[in-house]
């Protein structure tokens, strides 16, 4: 995905004036640039910038800061971990309840693309607490932790994305009654928004008639409902045609283990998907589907 400068400021929290000051002093980036003069930053970049403004926002100059970050191309210097060592440290200091150390591990996520890391790292990190959950390995209070420590990363990037792009699709993200386990909804509705989406975001614990009424009023381009843990299908299917008629217009997307069972019960406006990138390309063929517009004016390149 590609940014203008303005978003990449709200991406990365680094001023404007100081970005272009960084750029221009240290040759910091070498940013492409649209047919209307304005810079282009793909999404390697703004993953390097978070890096500087992580180390200048703990006392370090930013021209040692960028001696320590690699550059986007560049090898790295510091001996990252890879992925799956990664992932299996995150978790090893999750389930010991040691936030120090899965800080350092973290900050190596933070400067990561989003789509990297909600591919590679907090999914698979997921996926294994629950596993160790399940066979016993941990407690309720492990994985308790684990998870508020997912939730706070994968929101903060939920909140860091620019969900309100005119013309956007825009999809609500919720559980069906009952579920509690909304961490994996959450990791969808990121990805919907990396994919450009305004993205709603509910979670769990929302009574069925309050999102009804919310579809009525709103008419949202695409309603998200998760069902994670064991329940009838049945229910899982009268909750989705319970919000696909509260709005003429609106599509109903059930999602998660429960609802794989239901592919023979889809219909015009309300489907079953198993993954983000499905509905993405589903609803890009869809005869409804609008272009995206993902610019926006500036006073200036």
């Amino acid at each position: 995905m590609s940014y203008r400068i303005k978003t990449v400021v709200e991406l990365t929290g680094i001023a404007r004036n100081t970005l272009i000051a960084w750029e221009r002093r240290y040759n910091l980036l070498e940013t492409r640039r649209s047919d209307a003069g304005y810079r282009i930053y793909e999404e390697v970049d703004v993953a390097y910038l978070r890096g500087l403004k992580a180390l200048v926002d703990r006392g370090v100059a930013i021209s040692e800061a960028i001696s320590r970050v690699p550059a986007p191309g560049q090898p790295s210097s510091t001996g990252d971990v890879a992925r799956p060592d990664l992932v299996g440290g995150l978790v090893a200091a999750l389930v010991s309840l040691d936030g120090n150390a899965a800080l350092p591990l973290m900050r190596r996520v933070e400067q990561m693309p989003f789509a990297e890391a909600i591919r590679e790292v907090w999914p698979p990190v997921l996926v294994e607490v629950g596993r160790l959950w399940e066979i016993g390995e941990i407690t309720v209070a492990q994985e308790h932790f684990a998870a508020g420590v997912v939730r706070v990363a994968l929101a903060a990037m939920l909140r860091s994305l620019d969900t309100a792009r005119p013309g956007a699709v825009e999809v609500v993200c919720v559980c069906v009654p009952g579920e509690a386990h909304d961490l994996p909804l959450l990791a969808v509705a990121v990805e919907l928004a990396l994919a450009g989406w305004r993205v709603i975001w509910l979670g769990a614990d929302v009574p069925l008639a309050d999102l009804c009424a919310l579809v009525a009023t709103r008419s949202p381009t695409i309603v998200c409902l998760s069902a994670i843990v064991a329940r009838a299908s049945e229910d899982v299917l009268a909750s989705g045609r319970t919000v696909h008629a509260s709005s003429p217009t609106t599509t109903v997307v059930l999602g998660g283990p429960v609802a794989t069972a239901l592919h023979s019960h889809q219909g015009p406006r309300l489907w079953v998907c198993a993954t983000a990138a499905e509905l993405v390309a589903r609803w890009s063929v869809h005869p409804y589907s609008r272009p995206h517009t993902h610019s926006f004016p500036e006073s200036s390149p």
